[in-house]
């Protein structure tokens, strides 16, 4: 393989990722296509004026960074890892030293993302951290046409809760490729959410010791910014005018510029200023690249608050604690019947939980991991209170549990203007019909729920008969309508 400082030029995977990520999870691209969609509705709602949640000040990204390394040379330093962190927050915030040797016609729509990121230091299991993971491995090298590298039975290191962190997975790539990406809506590949970097591309000298024209730390700019969801610059083909990045301020532009070009490139009548190829997303080196234009700023920041947005709550940077829990049964249930409660907390791990379960036997638990019983029907609450030394945090779930009755039941009885059916849980209903005392069917309707109203209103007062099919058979019950 040559040297990576003698390669032409660039070399990103991300679009080759992608059909390594289709092969192997069928259905991500509709899951990628909703979180394009959820992120474009969130720069529509923003563009009519509607109230967004933001962020006070800079979005702040916990990054980990999981060194896969088969020979001392990939174990890259501490110091180095620091270097890149140093220069995505310059790129991000747009403090970026070179920002200027951006031409003045492109300065006018560059801009500050107001995106930072920072070494976790708290783990998923609550531990201290510094955010760096060291695995060595057996695997020479690693490509872009699996998920070794991030699969600890194939040598490589396993993510961290992608909900809570960026993974970036360094180590040495196979086939002269610098680094890759997944897209937002990973869905049930959640696993392999993050970025991949060779490990001669991290931070820049003299932290970096590796001498080629991407040892500036711009690999892992140009690869999260596809992490949050841009394409390249010149489009998602090759060597075509008819395509597009779908972002309004970059110019239309032909293909790829690699190396470092100089003076004005116009390719798609995009003229008189040309290609933008100062653009962390073209495919110049490291020494180039000096700015993201507002409209991929916008988009970035719209993939934060709409697919991305679990980061945004996340407490792995600050030393915090925050309390999480979810049911792991069924939250519609039949009197009688258990729910499994699991404690999801995130940041420091903490000493002590406590529960409180309204309508639940036990009420109070301070188990991590509770079981519940329910006796009674209605619908009610659960609040998860957990605390070590220093701090606690609450959660609190209004309405999380609905507990029916174990038989079918219909009300209000007698009945005026409607009827109401509804099934214990477990149970849908198939086909409601209100039948005269003559037979005759007055209303009938196909249901595939469990709760079904039926309006009465015009009904001459008397006694009637509903049949009932549902998933456990077909009764007959009586019921009386009044006016």
């Amino acid at each position: 393989m040559p040297s990576i400082g003698q390669q032409k030029g660039r070399t990103c995977a991300t679009e080759l990722y992608q059909q390594t990520i289709e092969q192997l999870q069928p259905g991500i691209q509709l899951q990628q296509q909703q979180a394009k969609e959820a992120a474009q509705q969130y720069l529509s709602q923003k563009l009519q004026g509607q109230e967004m949640r933001k962020a006070a000040g800079a979005i702040s990204i916990p990054v980990v960074f999981h060194v896969v390394y088969n020979t001392p040379e990939q174990n890259i330093s501490d110091e180095q890892i620091y270097s890149q962190l140093a220069v995505l927050n310059a790129d991000f915030r747009r403090t970026n030293a070179d920002k200027i040797n951006t031409p003045t016609h492109f300065a006018a729509l560059a801009g500050d993302a107001g995106i930072e990121f920072c070494l976790a230091s708290t783990a998923p299991d609550g531990s201290v951290t510094n955010g760096i993971t060291r695995t060595q491995t057996s695997s020479a090298s690693f490509s872009a046409n699996n998920n070794n590298i991030k699969r600890q039975d194939r040598g490589g290191a396993p993510a961290w809760d992608r909900s809570q962190y960026l993974n970036i997975w360094v180590g040495n790539i196979s086939d002269d490729i610098l680094g890759w990406a997944t897209f937002p809506g990973m869905g049930s590949s959640s696993q392999y959410d993050g970025v991949v970097l060779f490990y001669k591309t991290v931070g820049e000298p003299p932290y970096n010791p590796f001498r080629t024209q991407f040892n500036k730390g711009r690999t892992a700019t140009h690869e999260i910014g596809h992490w949050l969801g841009l394409q390249h610059i010149w489009g998602t083909g090759n060597e075509s005018c008819s395509d597009s990045d779908f972002i309004d301020d970059t110019p239309n532009q032909y293909k790829p510029n690699y190396d470092c070009p100089s003076g004005t490139i116009v390719s798609c009548e995009n003229g008189p200023y040309g290609d933008m190829w100062q653009n962390y997303m073209d495919y110049s080196d490291d020494a180039c690249m000096n700015l993201f234009t507002n409209g991929q700023i916008a988009y970035m920041q719209a993939v934060l608050n709409s697919s991305r947005s679990s980061l945004l709550t996340s407490v792995a940077c600050n030393g915090g604690l925050r309390a999480r829990f979810e049911a792991e049964t069924d939250t519609l249930i039949q009197a009688g019947e258990q729910v499994q409660f699991k404690d999801k907390s995130i940041g420091v791990k903490p000493s002590s939980w406590r529960w409180e379960f309204e309508g639940g036997t036990p009420a109070t638990s301070t188990e991590r991991n509770p079981t519940v019983t329910y006796k009674t029907p209605g619908t009610y609450k659960v609040r998860l209170t957990i605390a070590n030394s220093q701090m606690s945090s609450t959660q609190t779930k209004e309405q999380l549990i609905e507990v029916t009755p174990n038989d079918l039941t219909v009300y209000p009885v007698p009945a005026s203007d409607y009827l109401i059916i509804e099934q214990p849980a477990h149970v849908t209903l198939r086909q409601v019909e209100l039948l005269s005392r003559l037979g005759q069917v007055m209303l009938s309707r196909k249901v595939t729920t469990r709760k079904a109203e039926f309006r009465t209103t015009g009904l001459p007062s008397g006694l009637y008969f509903l049949r009932i099919s549902s998933s456990e058979g077909v009764i007959t019950k009586k019921v009386t309508i009044i006016k």
